[in-house]
């Protein structure tokens, strides 16, 4: 197994365990103690974890929403079965506007379909470059370089004049009154895309319902379906109106 997989399986283990010894590392990757000492480093740069004697433990954060780059390395395993659910339910010559996360990117780097797709992610937009089957269109304005999307009050009013079949987005937070976003910039855009769609499907990590973010993109009662990474609990999908559709 090569370090860069390990790595995310030390992270997701790191996750649902909070902590991990050295000795654990080496017994359920069966490698030696220096090479754990490596992994541990690795992990460690990310911001995820702290070092203590003889191991690791989450740090720290809270509810804190990472910034793109620190949720990239994530749950990667989840996010490509998320993203290939994304896949299958976009049609064939359908009208999408598809959010900046790091799943909806993995989703966008498979998609072979023959659609017209808008986005405000600039990963995104990159990764739909390359298939000249679709249409493309990227919604401009300032780059928020932490979280890789652009933003512009033209974008609102360009939003305006169109109409989606589906929009795919993504989430900070969830909780029980709503959708929540840590920037005021993408929560406006969410709220302007979510009234102008047809559909309303949201991709997200079941731990979200554990974070908190301050802007409300969207109500709950706005959402058709989810797509996300288990099956949510019977308290959390009361949030949601009794027909949306829960896919895993």
């Amino acid at each position: 197994m090569y370090q860069k997989e390990r790595i995310q399986k030390i992270q997701q283990l790191l996750l649902e365990k909070t902590s991990l010894t050295k000795n654990e590392i080496m017994e359920t990757f069966e490698i030696s103690s220096d090479t754990a000492r490596r992994d541990i480093l690795e992990v460690t740069k990310s911001g995820l974890a702290t070092r203590t004697h003889g191991g690791i433990i989450l740090a720290d954060t809270g509810n804190k929403v990472l910034d793109f780059f620190e949720r990239s390395t994530l749950l990667l395993p989840e996010k490509e079965r998320m993203a290939q659910k994304v896949v299958e339910y976009l049609p064939e010559n359908a009208t999408c506007f598809l959010d900046v996360s790091t799943t909806l990117t993995i989703a966008a780097q498979q998609l072979k379909k023959s659609c017209k797709i808008y986005t405000h992610s600039l990963d995104n937009a990159f990764a739909l470059g390359m298939n000249s089957g679709l249409t493309t269109h990227v919604f401009g304005g300032e780059l928020d370089t932490d979280n890789r999307f652009f933003f512009g009050t033209q974008t609102l009013q360009e939003i305006q004049q169109l109409k989606f079949d589906l929009a795919f987005i993504g989430a900070a937070s969830i909780e029980e009154d709503g959708i929540y976003y840590k920037e005021e910039t993408n929560a406006c855009l969410k709220q302007a895309v979510v009234s102008r769609s047809r559909k309303i499907v949201l991709v997200s990590e079941a731990q979200k319902f554990q974070k908190s973010a301050p802007y409300k993109g969207a109500e709950l009662s706005q959402i058709d379906v989810v797509i996300s990474d288990q099956a949510l609990s019977p308290k959390e999908k009361s949030y949601f109106k009794a027909d949306c559709e829960f896919i895993y």
